[in-house]
């Protein structure tokens, strides 16, 4: 049964606050990414203001990860673990990812910047308990198992993981910057 964001709140007024403190935190964020963006010579604010909260994020790790488990609950690892290989082979450029999530969205305009067209699985809206999928939940879980992040967005590119957007194995936009991103995506026919 799937129900769209203001339904949860509806039924649940506590998701609501939290939803409307997280718009009130983004608002902040979006303050901070603009003044970042002045002194940046015209970078995206969004994506000024995603890098400075990166490393914060990535603070709350040790948390996430022992979640990611028991949101998925019991799964078939196995079958989980197949299909991820499946779908990551199934497209030069696949980004696991949670629909409201600006980091998220943010990594797919940058890939589709370049020309490439990555195929995009949605595991949910976000990772808060009704708000993703049960399959999306063990998804999340067993790409922990395997690559050690539990955070989206997730990007593959040719096959192997390139982490998220600021940072991971090396991440997005650490390729974007250093070059060698277009190289990645020409090596594995995205573009």
């Amino acid at each position: 049964v799937r129900r769209s964001a203001s339904a949860l709140c509806r039924q649940r007024p506590s998701l609501a606050y939290r939803t409307t403190g997280l718009r009130g935190s983004l608002q902040g964020s979006r303050r901070v990414a603009r003044r970042a963006s002045e002194s940046n010579n015209g970078m995206d604010p969004v994506i000024a203001g995603l890098r400075v909260a990166s490393p914060v994020m990535s603070l709350l790790k040790p948390v996430f990860s022992p979640l990611s488990k028991v949101q998925a609950g019991t799964y078939d690892s196995k079958a989980t673990r197949a299909n991820i290989e499946k779908e990551v082979k199934s497209s030069p450029v696949v980004v696991y990812s949670f629909s409201l999530s600006p980091f998220c969205v943010k990594a797919i305009e940058v890939l589709k910047a370049t020309g490439a067209e990555p195929k995009v699985v949605e595991l949910g809206a976000e990772w808060i308990p009704g708000l993703i999928s049960s399959e999306g939940a063990a998804i999340r879980a067993e790409l922990g198992e395997m690559t050690g992040r539990t955070s989206m967005p997730h990007i593959f590119i040719g096959g192997e993981s390139i982490g998220g957007l600021a940072e991971g194995t090396p991440g997005l936009l650490p390729m974007r910057d250093d070059g060698t991103l277009l190289e990645r995506l020409k090596k594995a026919r995205a573009i």
